[in-house]
């Protein structure tokens, strides 16, 4: 290792796009380059897993280097079939966690460089991911369950926030009340509100159908938005190129807000009520349309199932409109398109009433059935008992409700989500369904897992006593 320091440290300091964020380069360069490298032991003998040596079978290859020579292993390098590393080496970009960036910007170039091979274009190396600004962990009780934030308020709601909210390349905090506060914001008041006004007043003011693009041009309000939105695809593009997802997110942002502006500068309720002003009626809809239409494909990496939904609205059924390229000239709207007002993209959230719905409270989840379930589970004895598997500390005995309670749509995802870890949970069957799925009991067989919500449940038959 030592004898590769001087160039390495060269390397970085003329590529200074290799490292990203630039605060992981100043971390190497600063923290193990200038100090001075140790050479680095290539195999260990503390333990048995691992690939053996060859030559010495007490060795085993240090896990990092066998790791990341399967970048170029995988592709076949220095084998007769190497047509995929030609193909894909070097790489573009690695992109790795934050706490593993020394290997990939110590170890591997200096590996790569020993075998004469060219270096990745860019190592990024990504923060983590906070829960009220800690880390999230299950005895601090700060744990946060995708699911039924997914099942609640949709996935791309979720990955919205986590995209926009947290600047790529640096830790992320999330917490419950400010993702719902960024959809109410974000999603429902400016791109839902510009969606559903476009597409409403269109419907009152041309029955239904896209008009036409008359000469009725406000150049001081019509063209610097049409313009500025014609520069989006390649203002969002650079963004992407750097890995800045926020920033594009922030670049698209800026458009919607400039079009909900836009309708207040412009008033179309106003134009709407003489046939002298339809002309310029038109062009500020199909301004607006146009716009939303952009908006729709630039998101869709971010939000792939809310672009269809856009593009039901303003009748768009041709692909070719769906797609990056089409969006090279500003106004490919045909006329005679009909639009059709759906339901919300992203309704308004009551942020206090959904913050309680996030807290799992059991009383509320069981909502007006809390007297039924409370008759059903007094006829059961179940408790906690101690586990002698390795590795587990106990389990957690509790009695699923027989069907009769099963088929009144129970949230039973939520359900098994509000118990504490770090137990595993036992659930007592009385049949074979569970969550609406099947589960297949093997003859003679009492205990297997299933994963449901995430986490390993184990399953026993009621004939069986413990």
């Amino acid at each position: 290792m030592s004898k590769y320091q001087d160039w390495l440290l060269d390397y970085l300091q003329t590529h200074p796009d290799f490292i990203q964020p630039a605060s992981r380069a100043n971390e190497m360069i600063n923290n193990f380059l200038k100090p001075g490298l140790q050479d680095l032991c290539v195999s260990r003998t503390s333990f048995k897993w691992g690939v053996p040596v060859d030559f010495d079978p007490k060795h085993v290859v240090y896990v990092w280097i066998d790791a990341l020579s399967n970048y170029i292993s995988a592709l076949g390098y220095d084998t007769p079939d190497d047509h995929l590393f030609r193909k894909y080496w070097p790489a573009d970009v690695h992109l790795v966690g934050k706490e593993i960036v020394r290997f990939h910007t110590i170890y591997w170039p200096i590996m790569l460089h020993a075998l004469g091979l060219p270096l990745p274009k860019q190592v990024f190396a990504h923060g983590w991911l906070l829960f009220g600004n800690d880390k999230m962990s299950k005895s601090k009780g700060n744990v946060v369950y995708a699911q039924p934030i997914v099942a609640r308020y949709g996935a791309d709601a979720l990955r919205y926030y986590l995209l926009r909210e947290m600047p790529f390349g640096a830790d992320g905090n999330y917490t419950n009340e400010a993702f719902l506060t960024r959809v109410n914001a974000d999603l429902a008041n400016d791109l839902g509100n510009l969606v559903s006004r476009t597409v409403a007043m269109i419907e009152k003011y041309f029955d239904g159908a896209l008009p036409a693009w008359t000469d009725a041009v406000d150049k001081d309000m019509d063209l610097p938005l049409q313009q500025h939105c014609a520069q989006l695809p390649a203002l969002v593009s650079e963004q992407m190129d750097k890995l800045q997802f926020s920033q594009a997110l922030t670049e698209i942002w800026k458009v919607i807000g400039e079009c909900n502006k836009y309708i207040d500068a412009t008033q179309p309720w106003v134009l709407g009520r003489s046939e002298e002003s339809r002309p310029r009626l038109a062009n500020v809809l199909l301004t607006l349309a146009e716009c939303v239409r952009y908006a729709a494909v630039l998101i869709s990496p971010f939000m792939p199932r809310t672009p269809e939904r856009i593009f039901a609205q303003l009748g768009i059924a041709d692909e070719a409109l769906k797609t990056w390229d089409s969006l090279d000239t500003f106004g490919k709207l045909p006329a005679g398109l009909k639009v059709c007002k759906g339901e919300a993209l992203f309704p308004r959230l009551d942020i206090k009433k959904e913050l309680e719905a996030l807290g799992y409270n059991c009383e509320e989840i069981f909502g007006g059935l809390k007297e039924e379930t409370d008759r059903l589970y007094a006829s059961y004895s179940w408790q906690k008992i101690p586990c002698t598997v390795e590795g587990i500390r106990e389990y957690v005995i509790h009695a699923v409700p027989p069907k009769e309670l099963r088929e009144k749509d129970y949230p039973w995802e939520e359900w098994f989500i509000q118990f504490d870890e770090p137990v595993h949970h036992v659930l007592f069957m009385h049949d074979q369904e569970i969550c609406n799925a099947e589960v297949p009991i093997p003859e003679g067989d009492t205990q297997h897992p299933a994963e449901i919500c995430g986490r390993t449940w184990y399953y026993y038959d009621d004939k069986n006593s413990y």
